[in-house]
């Protein structure tokens, strides 16, 4: 279930020099995986229409028609998805937007039987929950600066003490495959300036 307002969540936030509003806060796991699957759609959408908008420029009259009744089919289908994006998440392409996990779970990714990542949630196994964004963001920071040391050989040392603090703290093992399981996701659309 999506809610504009919410209580404990900031309002506005401020990420690489650029300012943030709350627009939706999406309750569950399911729904916030619904509206990553439906914002992969409408980008879908969006990059085949451009890419069809580019044939139908250099076609042929005699394929022109074709082209413009498949446009006409996508433009359709996106305007509908827009819709539904903007009624229930507060989505508009005229924004930038940012999906903040409040509440999350880091899941290990079981092994199929040739030691090969399983995308499947189910069989995954909890390593560690995140009860706030800042909890996720500090995981992500010591990630970051574990990628950072471990491809420089002068810093094996600093690799090792961040690969150690991440086991610590998370239970995160550098090398091995995780899945991020967003339970309650903040959606912030950009504030023109």
């Amino acid at each position: 279930m999506t809610k504009i307002l919410s209580h404990g969540t900031p309002q506005r936030l401020i990420r690489d020099n650029q300012s943030f509003q709350l627009v939706a806060l999406i309750e569950g796991a399911g729904a916030n995986a619904q509206f990553m699957q439906n914002l992969q759609v409408v980008g879908q959408q969006r990059q085949a229409h451009a890419e069809l908008q580019k044939k139908l420029a250099a076609a042929p009259a005699a394929e022109a028609e074709g082209l413009k009744s498949q446009l006409a089919q996508l433009e359709e289908r996106l305007a509908k998805n827009l819709e539904f994006m903007g009624k229930h998440y507060g989505y508009s392409v005229q924004h930038n937007y940012l999906l903040a996990p409040v509440q999350s779970a880091l899941l290990l990714k079981a092994l199929d039987a040739d030691g090969k990542p399983i995308e499947d949630e189910a069989k995954a196994t909890l390593v560690a929950e995140f009860h706030t964004t800042e909890a996720y963001e500090e995981l992500q920071a010591l990630r970051q600066r574990a990628l950072a040391a471990g491809t420089d050989a002068a810093k094996k040392d600093e690799f090792e003490k961040i690969k150690a603090e991440l086991h610590e703290k998370f239970g995160f093992e550098v090398g091995k495959h995780y899945l991020l399981q967003v339970r309650k996701g903040a959606l912030y659309a950009t504030i023109p300036a």
